[in-house]
């Protein structure tokens, strides 16, 4: 393991989980339980095992306590600072970027909390480094969903959100990203970006990790640019745009110098290159390229990259599992994939001799316990994930179902397929499948339910 002194990593902690309030109506998306560990372990341990050994977590400032105990108990030894931000401000990941600019001194790798892969990152920063980026992002495929796989709750069809994704098959260049939503049957590509990438490939089946490697001078511009909000939504689109401005080439800024100079706003290309025009000032990635004999196109007898100053590249992961346990159905999924074969298996959390869960039956199997669980005799559970502190009464059955902090299921019931979230109870004689219950809610005893989501109206709307 080595200290990567290149990087700085950052691990975005703050969102709400606006896509799955079932769940996170009373606890933190980023603490919901997947396989041992709450859902920030998986990137946080991406990072260590990458070799980093300080990663900033930005988290809500309400939640700060929390995540700082969930986060000691995983026995990481990643040094951890953890950076709060106002809980009732509605930021986005570009604006929580720029609110800990000050943090920042060198390129930034940049994660999302849900990011649910073991993936080598070795691939990225090789990419990262030959093209000397702007930004480059790690793609997934989609992850394909058994068919024998049943989500919790209603049966409605999940429709996931579809990226519209351009990559340069030569070269892996960037050079396209719009949500599918945002066009109707007809693409329009620009005639300059026909020009300049004459072979290229839309991809509508591929997943973005939110997991960035960000040029310094990336983050730069975006604290003067207040109007970008979002990473994936604005800023790298807008990055991705700006590789077939005419400025993106040093030779035509020289052109347009004096126009530049009257400028009061700075524009982006200024961060990317100070001086552009004045070959003294040119930096040693530049001064390289056009010393060599290298060329990443066929297109043109043009310069190395087209002599390009911002230059956005993808890296598309094909053989591991990589995931974003942004909704209910990724979530149960990841539990999923975690329980039945992950590299991660073998971890557990640091439980100490009194926080030993008190397991009082023999048929428990393929099961994840954590500490202070209760487990009392003539109960048969299997592939089943439970939480600190959850008592399961005798004469009860559960399955595959994910059960978290201070769950109580009384004796004899069924329960299949289900999440039951913190400080749920489930009286005595109950039957669920496929359901999801809510924090803090009841389910009266005797009852019958099938893929349902169960709780009160008024927790969904607090999130």
């Amino acid at each position: 393991m080595w200290h990567r002194k290149e990087f700085q990593a950052v691990v975005l902690a703050g969102s709400k989980g606006s896509r799955m309030t079932e769940l996170t109506a009373g606890r933190a998306k980023c603490l919901l339980p997947i396989g041992n560990f709450p859902m920030i372990f998986y990137p946080l341990k991406l990072l260590e095992c990458t070799g980093f050994m300080e990663v900033i977590v930005v988290a809500p400032e309400d939640l700060k306590n929390e995540i700082a105990s969930a986060i000691e108990d995983m026995g990481l030894r990643t040094k951890i600072d953890l950076v709060g931000i106002p809980g009732g401000d509605d930021l986005g990941t570009a604006d929580i970027l720029r609110s800990i600019h000050e943090k920042f001194y060198t390129d930034v790798v940049v994660v999302s909390c849900d990011l649910v892969t073991c993936v080598d990152l070795t691939a990225i920063f090789d990419s990262y480094r030959t093209h000397s980026a702007s930004i480059t992002a790690l793609l997934f495929q989609v992850p394909t969903v058994p068919d024998k796989f049943i989500n919790p709750g209603p049966r409605s069809k999940v429709k996931p959100e579809k990226d519209l994704i351009g990559i340069d098959k030569e070269t892996g260049r960037l050079i396209f990203l719009a949500s599918a939503s945002d066009f109707e049957e007809t693409i329009n590509i620009s005639r300059k970006l026909y020009k300049k990438h004459m072979d290229f490939q839309i991809h509508s089946k591929l997943l973005d990790a939110h997991l960035y490697v960000i040029r310094k001078w990336v983050l730069d511009y975006l604290v003067t640019d207040k109007s970008i909000s979002s990473i994936k939504g604005e800023l790298l689109p807008y990055i991705i745009k700006k590789q077939l401005a005419a400025s993106n080439n040093p030779k035509k800024m020289e052109k347009n110098t004096s126009i530049i100079g009257k400028n009061t706003k700075k524009d982006v290309f200024q961060f990317a290159m100070e001086n552009p025009w004045d070959k003294r000032h040119k930096p040693l990635c530049v001064l390289i390229a056009e010393m060599s004999a290298f060329n990443d196109h066929s297109t043109n007898l043009e310069s190395a990259y087209n002599g390009d100053l911002i230059k956005c590249y993808a890296v598309i992961e094909s053989n591991q599992f990589g995931a974003r346990a942004n909704n209910v159905q990724m979530y149960a999924l990841a539990n999923k994939i975690i329980n039945e074969d992950w590299f991660f298996m073998d971890e557990v959390p640091l439980i100490k001799p009194s926080e030993e869960p008190v397991i009082k039956s023999n048929q428990v199997v393929n099961c994840r316990i954590n500490k202070k669980v209760v487990i009392n005799e003539k109960t048969s559970l299997k592939d089943t994930y439970i939480d600190t502190n959850s008592v399961i009464e005798t004469k009860t059955r559960v399955l595959n179902s994910i059960l978290m902090e201070n769950v109580v299921i009384k004796e004899g019931c069924v329960i299949s397929n289900c999440i039951l979230c913190n400080d749920s109870v489930v009286e005595k004689g109950c039957e669920l499948n496929h359901c999801i219950v809510g924090a803090n809610h009841t389910v009266p005893a005797g009852s019958r339910y099938s893929d349902e989501v169960l709780t009160d109206i008024d927790n969904l709307m607090e999130i």
